[in-house]
């Protein structure tokens, strides 16, 4: 699908925002019409950048359990110690990423609680990679602290 329109990327984008939710195609649909007001942030921890990011992620690294990534609690504690809403734009739409989708849900609930317009994208860095789409090193990337 190519996008050829603003007006069919800010309805996906919409969608999205309502569902809470997007497919990595559509999030690789979406970032080829040069979104305005959209921020791709990649929550992981700072060892799972080395995997590659999306392209045009700003990272805002967290701790997580990699031994047992089902144990979302680490995860859990360290978000909420590091977000701060004064961080975030609220003019701007998030889109969270994590690795296969359980952290993108426990950050949604905070983003969602503050106000902010977000969803998560579907199966993580794993689905978008699955899809074919590429990944960029993280070196360089912008970072939120």
């Amino acid at each position: 699908m190519t996008i050829s329109t603003a007006q069919t990327v800010e309805e996906i984008i919409e969608r999205a925002l309502f569902n809470e939710m997007i497919s990595a195609q559509q999030l690789h649909d979406v970032m080829a019409g040069n979104p305005q007001r959209l921020m791709l942030l990649d929550i992981r921890c700072r060892e799972e950048y080395r995997e590659g990011i999306i392209p045009g992620s700003v990272l805002f690294p967290n701790d997580h359990n990699l031994e047992d990534r089902s144990d979302t609690s680490v995860f859990r504690r360290c978000f909420n110690l590091l977000f701060k809403p004064e961080k975030f734009n609220p003019l701007m739409r998030f889109v969270l990423v994590c690795r296969s989708g359980p952290r993108t849900e426990i950050a949604m609930e905070i983003f969602l609680e503050h106000g902010f317009s977000a969803c998560e994208l579907i199966g993580g860095i794993m689905e978008w990679s699955r899809q074919g789409f590429s990944l960029e090193p993280a070196e360089g990337a912008p970072v939120l602290s």
